[in-house]
């Protein structure tokens, strides 16, 4: 009886769970190359091992190297072996991201035959912070990882390389200096080995480095090959001085003379400069290349790719590039097969991705269907009415009912009333940004309690947003209303709807509304991490994503949030459920409340990127990182705007679907950017 009965509901689950099913078992086909790449999730792992003479590959006795992988993802060829060791690499991520963002590059690589170990960086993912170290600096995790990768019997010790994005290209550089063979020590006298090693210095475990999205280059050892590689306009970085010394932007750096001296070439001011893109230069001059073939002598190179900087680690163009670095560092890996550096399979991989994005959302719904079929639920499919001489009743809500809503789009009071604040409330997320980002850190200082870096700020701003929406809906809303008493002498046409949609009914029915919201965000994240395990993939899209984290250190810290995501989720879901149309179908209605939670925001990112690669400078300059943040933010209004209001028509109030919102987006944001203090339970 109960499955005839629910027949619909259970249908749903099983196609988001299926779908979700797909998309983790093609993902992982394709991130292991059909399981012949073994994908292991690293954690607070050490090893232990001794260094080989780079001279003659023999022990140096009292030389010990200390490996340590604090948070990776490990991907080792099944061919690999102590006796045919290959190439191996460390990726890591910029500011605010986290190890799965190089995971283009990590499933390019190994498919060509290297082993990739791809990082968190410290303060980021599932590298807590120490409690003293800012994140955006952090350089902590790389050297120990290329360490560990060095002890693995599987690596060859000859061939290690490193690359990183932004803030991670900082750190790959800091790696290169660090590990250089510093002046007066000589791989010839094992004797000054041990001792600079004693004494801090460090033992040239770097063969190869690609900084990815930074151009400050300080030492590496001589043998090193390294490489830039950039978006043709970069919000950060890359601004140098053309031959005669006059400034440049970014679009103009492989003429600058920042170029000409990393690459060594020779230049004056009657010649110019011009550094070939994706060129290979050997002490300072351009060489030929076959790509899959190691170059002959040290190198160094510049990639410049049609983008912007947070594209680096998610477009084709340069995820070639960097196949194409570790190509001419290293060669085609031994017993592997040469792929051309533009044929890439990580954009199926990241579609599959996107699907159990869609899978994972579209379970909350038949979910929630089935669990108000429970006792403990069930009294929240009625709705809390008042009748006309006080007394209180419940009543089934009637689903199609509430889709047809209360306002008929037409006639020029109606349109004002509805597309005036609609228009104002869009417009006032948007351009609010900048603003309210300037002092937020003034009003909401970061602590250990709340522990990151842009999230605080960004809570600021939704709040603001929310609030100034409820304000201008309650304007409206009373405005109407006077204008019915005073002017046309009539009852209110127009009702207070912020009271209807917001009434839950008792401290009880509040109580139960929170459990049913917990309980599905949790059975989304036990799917999460069920899928994890197994397959290795998560659900994401570029930098929106859902990724697993570590629940004891960081789920005090998302509850924290929480409590003030809550007050701009409420405001939104109040304002979504006011705006209904009677005349228009549901779906009409619902991308209306989406247009008009994103609208303002698309148009000042417009603004500021149609300016910058119409340019090559930003309208904001100020907000190159801001804007950035907030990349995420438009799908997960889409996303909010579409669950609050289905889920509005299953309880006739806005709770559940506002608790649902606030819980899994405030998840899903921090536990994917940085903190630069450690997480606390208090």
């Amino acid at each position: 009886m109960y499955f005839k009965k629910n027949k619909k509901s259970l249908f749903m689950l099983a196609i988001a769970l299926v779908t979700i099913l797909i998309s983790s078992f093609f993902g992982s086909i394709i991130q292991s190359r059909g399981w012949s790449i073994k994908v292991t999730d690293l954690r607070h792992e050490t090893n232990t091992g001794v260094y080989y003479s780079a001279l003659d590959g023999k022990e140096v006795e009292g030389v010990t190297i200390k490996g340590k992988v604090e948070s990776g993802i490990l991907y080792m060829p099944k061919k690999a072996s102590a006796e045919k060791p290959l190439p191996a690499i460390v990726l890591t991520h910029g500011y605010l991201n986290n190890r799965e963002l190089q995971l283009p590059n990590a499933v390019e690589l190994a498919r060509r035959g290297f082993i990739v170990l791809t990082i968190d960086r410290e303060g980021h993912g599932n590298y807590e912070n120490s409690g003293n170290t800012g994140a955006m600096m952090a350089t902590n995790g790389m050297y120990d990882s290329v360490k560990y990768l060095y002890n693995l019997p599987e690596v060859d010790k000859t061939k290690i390389g490193i690359s990183g994005h932004s803030m991670g290209g900082y750190t790959t550089a800091m790696t290169l200096y660090t590990d250089a063979v510093y002046a007066g020590m000589s791989a010839t006298d094992p004797t000054k080995i041990v001792t600079n090693w004693k004494n801090g210095n460090n033992l040239g475990l770097v063969s190869a480095g690609l900084m990815q999205g930074w151009s400050t280059y300080i030492f590496s050892d001589p043998d090193v090959d390294v490489g830039m590689l950039k978006a043709r306009d970069d919000e950060f970085f890359f601004q140098s001085k053309d031959a005669e010394g006059n400034p440049t932007i970014c679009r103009e750096y492989l003429h600058s003379q920042g170029a000409a001296s990393f690459v060594g070439m020779k230049w004056d001011a009657s010649t110019g400069i011009n550094v070939e893109n994706g060129g290979i230069y050997v002490a300072g001059k351009k060489v030929e290349t076959t790509q899959g073939t190691a170059v002959e002598g040290v190198f160094r190179v510049v990639y410049e790719a049609k983008e912007i900087h947070p594209l680096n680690h998610f477009s084709t163009e340069a995820t070639g590039y960097v196949v194409d670095f570790f190509y001419n560092a290293f060669g085609t890996p031994d017993g592997a097969k040469f792929y051309k550096s533009t044929n890439q399979v990580w954009t199926l991989k990241e579609a599959m991705a996107t699907l159990g994005w869609a899978g994972i959302i579209f379970m909350i719904f038949p979910l929630v269907n089935l669990l108000l079929t429970l006792p403990m639920f069930q009294e929240l499919r009625k709705r809390r009415l008042e009748t006309e001489d006080g007394r209180v009743v419940y009543e089934e809500v009637d689903g199609a009912a509430e889709a047809g809503g209360k306002h008929e789009l037409k006639g020029l009071r109606k349109h004002l009333s509805l597309w005036i604040p609609a228009v104002a409330c869009t417009l006032f997320s948007g351009f609010s940004i900048s603003p309210i980002q300037q002092w937020a850190g003034d009003v909401f200082e970061q602590s250990a309690l709340f522990p990151q870096d842009t999230t605080g700020w960004v809570a600021i701003w939704a709040i603001c947003c929310g609030l100034f929406a409820l304000t201008v809906v309650l304007l409206t809303n009373a405005v109407n209303r006077l204008i019915d008493v005073f002017v046309l002498k009539q009852e209110p046409e127009m009702r207070n709807e912020v009271l209807e949609v917001a009434r839950v009914g008792s401290v009880g029915r509040f109580i139960k509304t929170l459990v049913l919201a917990a309980t599905v965000v949790v059975a989304m994240y036990l799917v999460l991490f069920l899928n994890w395990a197994i397959f290795k993939t998560d659900f994401r899209f570029w930098t929106f994503a859902m990724k697993v984290f570590d629940v004891e250190i960081m789920l005090p810290t998302i509850l924290r949030y929480a409590g003030l995501f809550g007050i701009f989720y409420v405001c939104n879901a109040i304002c979504n459920e006011t705006y209904r149309f009677k005349n228009l179908p549901e779906w009409a209605t619902i991308a209306i409340n989406a247009a008009v939670n994103v609208f303002g925001i698309g148009l000042v990112f417009a603004i500021q990127y149609g300016t910058f690669c119409t340019t090559g400078v930003m309208w904001k300059p100020e907000m190159n990182l801001s804007y950035i943040v907030l990349f995420p933010i438009i799908p997960v209004l889409i996303c909010a705007t579409i669950i609050s209001r289905v889920l509005y028509k299953k309880t006739g109030n806005i709770w559940l679907g506002a608790l649902i919102n606030t819980l899994l987006w405030t998840a899903v944001t921090v536990s994917g950017t940085a903190a630069s203090f450690g997480y606390i339970f208090g």
